[in-house]
């Protein structure tokens, strides 16, 4: 409310100047109260105007807005409806593309079933001829060997028969010259003319004899030999196998490599050749898994159970066990050669492999493939001599060519594989499985009968190579004789370091070798022979 104001002189209304003074201030409030009224107003009216500018303002946004909002729905709806579509032509490409690759390939399985039927059909038909030839030719062979037998047979019983009437002649002859002297004594050149005849020696001629060693032994180390010559004869079979199947050929090669390999990787340390066998033992599983082609398991054996059935077994198996007593035997030769206490975890890993229950046929190990070749490199362990001063004697004792039909290797070579071959069997033979589940493949008798063809080798037969591998059978190995034998394991050893020495000729280097290890054991190990 606009304050009045109160002119002091209001009451004085009888002066006229007063009066005249109180007129003049209510004209002059009054011209204010407009004054101020009017610019209210104008505040009032421009205000109106702003809220309805604004007002206007808010429903020109909101149309744009619901317009923008109306166009944005629509855009969207088309995309929706764009995605849509393309998914669809996207599932129909992809169920087209699916379906032609399952009718593609259900094709090419056909054709590959029909393949490997068509293959297997004629695989077979080889096999039941190759089968139905290896049979004539093992028949031929076997009535071969028996003509051969028996004309030997015929001979040593004609050489007995004709020892035998010389002797009977001999014996007449003796008795009629007693004869004769009892009824009247001889005159002197009687007596002189039948010391002359009995002092001359009948004229025998001069051919070389070959060597002949224990009979049995030498038929044993026959049936070995055999063994190997069947063995080099499947690498060529399952070779001719090969050409017709090179997925097979292939995953042959890779087999034979990778078991090489591995023997390659064996080493010394408790658990250090874990890796190396568990490969070997998976190659040979999956060869034992290849059914085609077969191969007769009795072929591989030294001896087989009588009336045995089912003979046939996986060709491959045969062939890769083959691949792997090769690479122990290198192993022995290249690595025990050198130093023979590496032949201990080779020997281990063998005899785990040929020991393992998916490896054997009807319970029976197939450590004679091992055991074959043992026979080829190294007789002497099976009682087989020869002398070492003839190409003869050299190849019946296991000594190396360089080349086929060329010279041997040098004395330094062959005593380095004879010391790697020595340490090797006593490797594989000298095995405790008291404790283990699977039976030895090669029992420890073996290792006293290899010892024993050694020290009972006749005087003249004895050679440095039964030297170095009797010192390699022994050396290191002691403590586990003495295990296995005992008391009668220190008499073997007295026999074999201290009497058979002294069997040696002339200056053996070898010889005296084994025999200062008596005084190497008493320095040692404190034992006494």
């Amino acid at each position: 409310m606009t304050e009045v104001m109160e002119s002091p002189h209001k009451q004085a209304l009888d002066e006229p100047s007063r009066q005249l003074l109180w007129e003049l201030g209510r004209l002059n409030l009054t011209d204010r109260e407009a004054f101020y009224a009017r610019l209210d107003q104008k505040n009032h009216d421009r205000e109106a105007t702003h809220k309805a500018a604004l007002a206007a303002a808010a429903l020109e946004h909101d149309r744009i807005r619901r317009s923008a909002e109306v166009e944005r729905e629509k855009l969207e709806l088309q995309v929706q409806q764009e995605r849509a579509r393309r998914e669809e032509e996207d599932r129909k490409a992809l169920e087209r593309q699916r379906r032609e690759k399952a009718e593609w390939e259900l094709a090419e399985k056909r054709k590959e079933i029909e393949r490997i039927q068509a293959a297997e059909a004629k695989e077979k038909k080889a096999a039941e001829a190759r089968q139905a030839a290896a049979a004539a030719a093992a028949e031929k062979d076997r009535v071969a060997k028996e003509k051969r037998d028996a004309e030997s047979a015929k001979k040593v019983a004609e050489k007995q028969e004709a020892d035998k009437r010389a002797a009977d002649a001999e014996k007449r002859t003796k008795d009629a010259a007693a004869a004769v002297l009892k009824a009247k004594p001889p005159s002197k050149p009687v007596v002189t003319q039948l010391q002359t005849v009995q002092a001359t020696p009948r004229p025998v001629q001069a051919t070389p004899q070959p060597v002949q060693g224990n009979p049995a032994r030498e038929a044993e180390h026959r049936r070995y030999l055999e063994i190997h010559k069947r063995l080099k004869g499947l690498r060529s079979f399952l070779a001719d196998q090969v050409k017709h199947n090179a997925l097979l050929k292939k995953r042959m090669g890779d087999m034979r490599r990778s078991i090489r390999k591995c023997v390659g990787q064996l080493t010394e340390g408790r658990g250090a050749n874990k890796a190396p066998l568990l490969e070997i033992s998976n190659i040979l599983k999956e060869a034992a898994l290849v059914a085609h082609p077969q191969a007769d398991i009795t072929l591989f054996l030294a001896s087989s159970p009588p009336n045995a059935t089912n003979t046939q077994g996986s060709a491959l198996l045969i062939y890769q066990l083959n691949i792997f007593a090769k690479a122990i035997i290198s192993q022995f030769i290249d690595e025990a050669g050198v130093s023979p206490k590496f032949a201990d975890p080779v020997g281990i890993v063998a005899s785990q492999i040929f020991s393992s229950a998916e490896f054997l046929w009807n319970g029976i190990s197939l450590v004679d493939i091992l055991i074959a070749k043992f026979h080829v490199v190294c007789p002497v362990l099976f009682g087989i001599y020869g002398d070492e001063k003839t190409t003869e004697g050299k190849l019946r004792l296991g000594w190396q060519r360089e080349s086929k039909d060329g010279a041997f290797v040098s004395e330094q070579r062959h005593s380095e594989r004879m010391t790697g071959l020595g340490a090797g069997f006593a490797a594989l033979a000298l095995r405790n499985y008291d404790k283990a589940k699977a039976s030895n493949p090669y029992p420890i008798h073996h290792f006293w009968r290899a010892l024993a063809a050694i020290i009972n080798t006749p005087r003249q037969q004895v050679t440095q190579t039964h030297f170095i591998v009797l010192k390699n059978l022994i050396e290191n190995n002691e403590a586990r004789i003495l295990e296995f034998f005992g008391d009668a394991g220190i008499l073997a050893l007295r026999k074999a370091l201290v009497d058979f020495p002294r069997l040696a000729a002339g200056d053996s280097v070898a010889a005296k070798a084994v025999a200062i290890m008596p005084d190497v054991l008493r320095r040692d190990k404190k034992l006494y022979l």
